[in-house]
């Protein structure tokens, strides 16, 4: 037996193994698969890490965001975070996205909550549950419902998706991840709790669906539910994740700055809420 021998045959067995794991339906990962080296965060507010404080930058991006969450995580490396309160999917587009290189291979994406001006229409409802506050959400659920029926012929719609397809021209090799909103309060917590949580699923619903209609080529889009997680921890709950109005805060009093994070997740929200369900995607 000459030297060789022992070496063909392991390289023999080895193939063989591959062989069998290929007719069982099991393929090697790529090597890069579970690993990535360069994340880029973009979106608006809840991306950025409203409600969870304290603020870095004007963009009140938080140290207890879920990009710097995810950063954390041993096979996540962030090396870009244009997240900035206020944004909507043009600003997104505008000012976020070049940041992006082929050289990124993970991407998330928050946005499209101030496209419909879904905070303005909470603030509405937090003053006044009545007449005012169901013109305000009859407004945006009409917006949503054209999304959701006719796509094509939705500016709410074509909004989202061309912020979408712009992510993929830019970092085309990236895994993109668009995650929804919480629902923000617990069932029956008010008068407009319900309604409000119903606007939030049809949001849900409208970025689900240019996620699966940008879906495709190279990159991959993926849309994350966070309502799941965060069930149970609404505003309301004994356990909320959400900021909710300040107890000496009424409808008839003045605020001011308590009400900045109002409606934005607190730390355990984004913690249990966005970074777990978008790390349980991911991998």
């Amino acid at each position: 037996m000459t030297a060789r021998q022992p070496l063909r045959r392991r390289i023999a067995r080895l193939t063989g193994v591959l062989a069998a794991l290929a007719i069982a339906g099991v393929t090697a990962a790529p090597a890069s698969a579970d690993r990535f080296d360069s994340y880029v965060a973009l979106g608006d507010s809840y991306a950025a890490g409203q409600g969870a404080g304290p603020y870095a930058d004007a963009c009140l991006r938080s140290g207890h965001s879920y990009p710097v969450l995810l950063d954390a995580t041993r096979k996540i490396g962030l090396t870009g975070n244009a997240a900035c309160s206020g944004a909507t999917t043009s600003t997104v587009r505008a000012t976020q996205i070049p940041s992006l290189s082929k050289k990124v291979d993970l991407v998330t994406v928050t946005a499209g909550g101030n496209d419909l001006d879904s905070i303005g229409a909470l603030v509405i409802c937090s003053q006044d549950s009545g007449a005012a506050c169901t013109a305000a959400l009859a407004q945006r659920a009409a917006v949503l419902q054209t999304a959701l029926t006719n796509p094509a012929a939705s500016p709410f719609f074509q909004d989202l998706l061309a912020m979408l397809n712009d992510v993929k021209a830019k970092a085309p090799r990236a895994d993109i991840y668009v995650t929804g909103y919480p629902l923000l309060f617990e069932p029956g917590a008010g008068p407009a709790a319900d309604p409000i949580n119903g606007l939030t699923q049809q949001l849900n619903a409208v970025i689900a669906k240019a996620a699966r209609q940008a879906d495709g080529g190279r990159a991959k889009i993926e849309y994350v539910d966070v309502a799941r997680a965060f069930s149970g921890h609404g505003i309301g709950s004994a356990e909320p994740w959400i900021v909710g109005l300040p107890p000496l805060c009424t409808a008839s009093a003045t605020c001011g700055s308590q009400t900045a994070d109002i409606f934005h997740p607190t730390a355990d929200g984004y913690a249990k809420g966005y970074a777990a369900s978008i790390r349980a995607a991911v991998y």
